[in-house]
């Protein structure tokens, strides 16, 4: 407990806590802690009320955070807080920053983490040394003298302003991570670019002075905004070429920028993202470990990185000028190309139409997951031995062939247009554990061979249109644990004898199989099942037999299945069931009276069942139900009204109800007594 002369004015560590949405004010009896060295706002999008007091009570503070507090406007009287070491005012809602910034002269710390409003900074005080802008889509000015901030250890974000000729990062000692956006503002006067010599010539990016920064781990080079912010922020403009300014002027330009721009030696990570210009520059990183080059559209041909032995994962993506992939691409001074990489991944080569091996095949030997996507034109592409995880997506047919991928472990295969079958070599994979084939809308069977995938754990096929039938060597898929078939509409019927071999099945899933007319035969071999959902399956005739002897079944799901109109009388002796949904069954009309017996359940929702009218008597002995959802079900949400209902006794002991349409809550609009706690310390 406090002492018992305890006084406000003691206190030097405050923190108040509040709830999402609610209106933050600072209780009175604080302002007398005029000694007050930390504040902390602490919770998610609330509402900062009378702020202003804060910056004019407490001259002492050193640590202030105000992060997520919908800070619209900061006002000069933040310049008062001279002691202030750290300021934390991240996802607030202001655009700019008062002048008064540059009077906090004790400043290290800066944190303007997803500031989405932020337009310009101004001159901040020359002690900072983490300055984070990351997620300030819309910032387009960095504060003017920034080289004069020597003591900058930290910034994540360096947007270049519009018409610069240089970038002012001189002299700083960087560490970590620092990307750079907005390099197509780089200004370069034609009489340069003429004169230009990428060995001769300085540029005016090289002013940065990137070489120098050896604490640099992850370089990150744009032109434009960085992609996931894009995606955030729609509206907000990409990188667009000046009008009247021709193709080969943009990609000399940005060819003398990057040149400008090479790092150290010790760089562990380089992203470059947008660049203009048809060839890469040639730097020597011997220490990368991650490299990505994204939207590249004008590049012929693919940087040198095979002689890199550290690189681990690369990826590629957006490249239309490339059509070649060759012996440039594995570089020169070595016998073995890329030794460690294990992860590669490219798409979006539009025009790309081959690519070669290494000259005598020693590349990749580490190499573990190829990713390549919407790649039309590429008809082959190497594999080596050491694939374990292959995924083909929007590409050829013709690049499906997988022969003596013995480590193979995973393989998905998506969106193959024009792949009829599988082939051969495939179900020599011995090791392969999962199976996925989704939108190869001509793929009409499967083959017998799919029985030597012995190490088979989970098979999902989708949207596969044509695909009639299923092999009866399926059931001889004694590791197989997770079955998945969605939206094969020519599906009638799944093998004779069903999957009663499937004995390590744990998990079943039917959807979207509109003419399947038999579901399955064997069901009660499958004594470990677990999960079983059938989704908008019309034609079926019945539910399939063998339910009772489920006894591992934990969660059963049937959603859009106008056939049913009782539960299966086996379901009663299923003791394990802990969730159950059924949706949009029209015909369902009444819970059989057993339904109590299904003591273990927790969960039971009931959606869109308009003809179900009552709940059975022994309903309340459902003693560990957690959730009840009935919704769309009009009679019986009104059985089920709070306290006047008729079945409103059947599920009062429910903890968690949800009777008839999901109403939005409101929020924010509680009065601020009990909305925030205080916590407070005098240490």
């Amino acid at each position: 407990g406090r002492p018992q002369n305890w006084s406000p004015a003691e206190i030097r560590h405050a923190s108040i806590v509040y709830r999402y949405g609610a209106r933050i004010t600072i209780p009175e009896t604080l302002y007398e802690a005029k000694h007050l060295r930390t504040l902390l706002l602490i919770g998610d999008s609330g509402s900062l009320q009378n702020g202003d007091k804060i910056y004019s009570s407490f001259e002492y503070l050193r640590v202030l955070d105000l992060n997520n507090c919908n800070l619209v406007d900061l006002p000069n009287s933040l310049g008062d807080l001279v002691c202030l070491r750290y300021l934390d005012l991240s996802y607030t809602l202001f655009s700019q920053l008062p002048e008064s910034m540059k009077y906090l002269s004790s400043l290290q710390t800066l944190n303007l983490i997803g500031c989405h409003n932020l337009e310009i900074l101004p001159s901040l005080g020359l002690h900072l040394r983490h300055l984070n802008l990351s997620g300030s889509v819309r910032l387009t000015d960095m504060p003017p003298y920034f080289r004069h901030l020597v003591h900058l250890q930290t910034l994540p974000l360096f947007v270049v302003p519009k018409w610069v000729r240089n970038i002012e990062l001189q002299g700083l000692n960087l560490y970590g991570e620092l990307n750079i956006t907005r390099l197509e503002n780089i200004h370069i006067s034609s009489s340069l670019m003429q004169d230009f010599n990428p060995r001769g010539q300085l540029s005016s990016a090289e002013s940065a002075e990137l070489h120098k920064m050896k604490n640099l781990e992850s370089l990150g080079l744009y032109w434009g905004l960085i992609p996931q912010f894009i995606d955030s922020f729609p509206k907000l403009r990409n990188a667009q070429p000046e009008v009247g300014v021709s193709g080969s002027r943009i990609a000399r330009q940005s060819e003398a920028v990057i040149e400008g721009l090479q790092p150290h030696k010790y760089l562990k990570k380089l992203v470059i993202y947008g660049y203009p210009g048809i060839k890469f520059p040639d730097w020597a990183l011997p220490n990368l470990i991650a490299a990505d080059f994204t939207n590249c559209r004008s590049c012929k041909h693919l940087p040198a990185l095979g002689n890199l032995l550290l690189l681990k994962t690369l990826s590629l993506h957006g490249m239309h000028g490339v059509k070649k992939i060759g012996t440039e691409f594995y570089g020169n001074g070595t016998d073995i190309w890329f030794p460690s990489l294990q992860e590669l991944s490219i798409s979006d080569f539009a025009n790309l139409e081959e690519w070669s091996s290494a000259n005598d095949g020693n590349a990749f030997r580490r190499l573990k997951k190829i990713t390549v996507k919407s790649c039309p034109k590429l008809a082959h592409i190497p594999l080596p031995q050491s694939l374990q995880h292959l995924e083909l997506r929007d590409c050829n047919p013709t690049m499906v062939p997988i022969a003596n991928l013995s480590l193979l472990y995973v393989l998905i295969v998506d969106k193959i247009p024009d792949l009829v079958s599988l082939p051969e070599g495939l179900f020599a994979s011995t090791s392969l554990s999962s199976l996925k084939i989704v939108s190869c809308p001509k793929l009409h069977s499967m083959p017998l061979e799919i029985q030597n995938l012995s190490s088979l754990k989970s098979l999902t096929i989708r949207w596969c249109e044509k695909l009639s039938s299923l092999p009866q060597s399926l059931q001889n898929l004694k590791a197989l644990e997770s079955l998945e078939i969605s939206g094969c509409g020519s599906l009638r019927s799944l093998p004779d004898g069903g999957i009663a071999g499937l004995a390590s099945l744990r998990t079943l899933s039917i959807e979207n199989c509109s003419d399947l007319t038999s579901l399955l035969s064997g069901l009660e071999q499958l004594t470990l099942l677990e999960d079983m959902t059938i989704i908008d399956c019309q034609n079926l005739g019945s539910f399939p037999a063998g339910v009772q002897h489920l006894s591992s079944l934990r969660s059963l799901m049937v959603l859009n299945c106008p056939w049913l109109d009782s539960l299966p009388e086996g379901l009663q002796n299923v003791k394990t069931l802990h969730c159950l949904e059924i949706s949009s069954c029209h015909n369902l009309t009444t819970l059989p009276e057993w339904f109590a017996d299904l003591a273990s359940l927790r969960s039971l929702t009931i959606y869109h069942c308009p003809n179900l009218t009552l709940l059975p008597l022994g309903f309340k002995l459902l003693t560990k139900l957690q959730h009840l959802s009935i919704q769309e079900c009009p009679e019986l949400e009104e059985r089920c009204r709070q306290g006047s209902g008729e079945d409103w006794s059947k599920i009062a002991h429910v903890p968690h109800k949800y009777i008839g349409s999901p109403q939005v809550r409101r929020s924010g609009e509680a009065s601020t007594s009990g909305s925030s706690s205080v916590q407070v310390s005098s240490q």
